[in-house]
């Protein structure tokens, strides 16, 4: 886990990008899309808290499922 005060390496930096872009265009997002937003909130949230491989980070998103707002999915959209 990062704590305050500590740095996001540029190599990090250029992982989470890889990472971020793999699952934009593996899921046809494009990048100025809400979705796409969450996609990138969610990787950061996961490297933050640990997930810091490139491989277990694609693994974790792209089984994390859709990211589909839970009243879409309530009301079968």
């Amino acid at each position: 886990m990062l704590y305050p005060g500590q740095v996001v390496t540029n190599d990090e930096l250029d992982m989470l990008t890889r990472v971020y872009k793999t699952i934009s265009q593996e899921r046809g997002l494009p990048a100025d899309s809400p979705r796409c937003e969450k996609v990138a909130a969610h990787i950061i949230k996961l490297f933050m808290n640990g997930l810091t491989d490139e491989d277990e980070l694609l693994f974790a998103v792209r089984n994390r499922g859709p990211f589909v707002p839970t009243h879409q999915i309530e009301q079968g959209l």
